[in-house]
This record gives structure tokens, sequence and C-alpha cells, in this order.
């Protein structure tokens, strides 16, 4: 199941078009250069109009704050009149607010008779969605099979949350015997398109052995892309890796990016979690030589400038 944040992020994008010619034009270039208070300006009239895109357009702006409050009721309104055009992406949004009660009241019957609509258009958003209520049972009997049949759907139209939610599946036999190589084979294909939790699994069953053969420079490379994305697990999985090494691979102990990995990970877990990065980050720095601990400052200043890009 994904995050509230991380499934609005599937479809909320401004559509580009020639819909009213220079002055959707004009709209979308504003939108693009970032002057979304002129961008709503230009995109209203045209929505007003009857333009499906403009419509869509002007509901996902009021649904992510672009050049306005964020008004889910507004969002709620401009996507029903795009999403009764047929605007598949107007559908899924509109289906996600009904399903999260934002703006309108839930209705998780009417959000799956949208996704539906937008799914009969290819939407792999649509599909992975559909799949997500039937995995949580919410509003039909829960069901897991049927989920996966979704999330197959969408995996193979691309959809990286479908693929991460497949091996997931896999992983813990929920409506499938478990089966870890099939697990490793769509967390990988999410984690190439940069999906972080897919990528820190995948390193995990690199460094365990589960479903691939055990490497821990192929775990490392996994963890790594995914800690620099900001995922705290990965960035404590290489700390951890860094503190020991492995000498069998030939992986060297580096304390020095152990401590800064483990500092990162305390910033970015909470609660007990980062109390435990914090604790074994303090471990790893008693046992550091100050030249060691020179080094491990140098490259803290240029990870935390680089946004945990320039750890390594």
């Amino acid at each position: 199941m994904r995050r509230l944040a991380a499934i609005f992020g599937l479809a909320s994008l401004l559509m580009a078009g020639t819909a009213h010619g220079a002055a959707y034009d004009d709209a979308f270039a504003a939108y693009q250069k970032g002057d979304y208070a002129l961008a709503l300006k230009l995109f209203k009239p045209l929505a007003e109009k009857g333009d499906g895109k403009a419509q869509y357009n002007v509901g996902t702006m009021y649904n992510n704050s672009l050049g306005v409050k964020t008004d889910y009721v507004e969002a709620a309104k401009w996507y029903k009149m795009a999403a009764d055009q047929g605007n598949m992406y107007a559908q899924v949004d509109l289906a996600l607010l009904l399903e999260y009660g934002r703006g309108v009241m839930k209705d998780y019957k009417e959000a799956m008779r949208l996704f539906h609509l937008a799914a009969d258009q290819k939407s792999p958003a649509a599909e992975v969605n559909i799949g997500s209520i039937y995995e949580r049972g919410l509003g039909v009997p829960q069901d897991y099979k049927e989920a996966i049949k979704w999330y197959r759907q969408a995996g193979d139209h691309g959809n990286a949350d479908a693929q991460y939610d497949l091996a997931l599946m896999y992983a813990g036999g929920h409506g499938v015997p478990p089966d870890n190589k099939q697990a490793a084979v769509w967390y990988r294909k999410a984690a190439d398109q940069g999906n972080d939790s897919a990528q820190l699994n995948l390193g995990a069953m690199y460094f365990s052995g589960q479903g691939v053969t055990k490497s821990v420079k192929e775990a490392l490379k996994w963890f790594r892309l995914a800690a620099q994305k900001g995922n705290g697990h990965a960035q404590f999985n290489l700390a951890t890796i860094y503190t020991d090494g492995d000498k069998d691979e030939g992986v060297p102990q580096d304390l020095a990016r152990a401590l800064v990995w483990f500092n990162a990970a305390a910033v970015t877990l909470m609660g007990n979690e980062a109390k435990i990065a914090d604790d074994d980050g303090k471990l790893v720095a008693k046992a550091m030589t100050r030249e060691q601990m020179l080094t491990a400052q140098n490259i803290g200043r240029e990870c935390k400038a680089g946004n945990y890009t320039a750890c390594e």
C-alpha cells in the first residue's frame, strides 16, 4: 500500500495541448515558467468554456497549491467537469479525492467506478489504484488475487508503484505462494525506474541472498541509490556495511562514510530507529582516527550540500 502523497503523484500533472490554440499555449507556457498565478488566470476562462484539458489543469492547480491555496472542493469541482468529458487523468484524481474524502464525502463505490473508466482507457495510475483498493478491501471484499491482477496489468504498462506492490505480494505470499525470485524480478523493474523502496528491498535481497545470488557489492549499489534519494533505511544499511566491510567480496571498511550515513539516517528516520542510527554513529566515531574524522566531516559537508547525492 502506498502513501497518500505517492498515490496522488501518479496522476496530478498538467496536460499540454493545443486546445483553443494560442490561449492554451500561453497558459501552459506560464505554468512551465513557474508563473502559476498567471497560468491559472489563463486556464480558467478556457475551463469555463468547457475545455476538458483546461478543466483538469485548473483542478490540479487547486489540488496542489499551484498559484492558489489548496482547495480540494474546487479541485473536485473542476476534476468532475473534466471527468464527465472522459478525461482519464481527471477521472483518476477525482477518484482519489473520493477515496480519501478530500473536498468530497468518501465514496469508494464512485471512486472505483471512476478508476475503471480510466482503466478502460489504459491508465496505469487507475489500474494500480484499483489493485490497491482490492488489496485493502475498501468498499469491496478484500481480494489479493484481484489486486495482483490489477498490479500486474499496471506493472506491465510500466507503473513502478504497481511493480513494487506486486513484488510485495510475492514476497509476502499474499494471493500467491511466496516466491522470492518473482519478488526480485518485480523489485528490479521498479528499482530500475528509481523507486527507492524497491531499491531498498532489492538491496536487502542481494545482501541476504534471497531470490537472487548473494552479493554485498550489488546490495551496496541498490542501497546507495535509495540512500541518495533520502531513504533512511537504505542510509542505515549502507552505513552498516561500511562499518565492517566485507573481505570476501572485496568491500573495504570505510568508517568515515559509515559515520556520514549513520548521521544521515539519524536525521531521516524517526523515533527509536533514529536513536539507533545516532547511537551506532557514536560507536563508529569512537573507533575513528582524527584523520578519518576530518574525512567524515568533509564528506558530510558535501553530502549535506548535495542533498545526499555527493556522499560517496
